[in-house]
């Protein structure tokens, strides 16, 4: 008897088909040699990089959240190999290093935090955002909806709105759209 599938999208989560077709070969960052393959190099990059307080402090305010250190360690490795920082292998022998840098910055900071996926689970317990994030987020959206580049999107989109009837609909004159029909 066949095992019932748990997601029923997950056959679609592949790549598209002729996706790596897209570009010439050697474009993309993963396509091309690592730029660091020092495994001592590698983690002194990380550990510097990580002493800049405006990188830490947002890993911080994860952990402090909720998110385990291995979950945010993984995502860190995983971006610097698709762009092309070091390999795979090279990320995960540095991994081990940056976790324990994370769990040092959250005692450090007494946070208490979540090592692994399974303990975020085990403990159940739900954190609310603190008013200070909530603050941040709401100021860079404000900055964003008045940004020249929206006033621009929203020009454009007007325009193509008002020209794509189709093909066989009724033609518009000049005087029809300032009226608003």
């Amino acid at each position: 008897m066949a095992e019932p599938i748990l997601n029923p999208n997950a056959q679609f989560n592949g790549p598209i088909p002729g996706a790596s077709l897209t570009t010439e070969v050697g474009n993309r960052p993963w396509e091309n040699p690592a730029k660091e393959s020092d495994l001592d190099t590698v983690i002194n990059n990380y550990l510097r990089r990580l002493q800049n307080k405006e990188l830490v402090m947002p890993i911080l305010d994860a952990i402090k959240y909720g998110a385990s250190i291995t979950t945010l360690v993984e995502s860190i490795i995983e971006t610097a190999v698709m762009e092309g920082e070091h390999t795979v292998d090279i990320g995960v022998l540095a991994s081990s290093v940056i976790v324990e840098y994370l769990k040092g910055a959250a005692d450090v900071s007494k946070i208490d935090y979540k090592l692994t996926d399974t303990d975020v689970r085990e403990s159940g317990e739900t954190k609310t955002i603190d008013n200070r994030l909530l603050e941040e987020v709401l100021k860079e959206m404000e900055q964003e909806k008045d940004s020249p580049i929206d006033e621009q999107l929203e020009e454009s989109a007007k325009e193509v709105k008002e020209s794509s009837k189709g093909l066989m609909s009724k033609k518009v004159e000049e005087k029809d759209i300032d009226n608003g029909i």
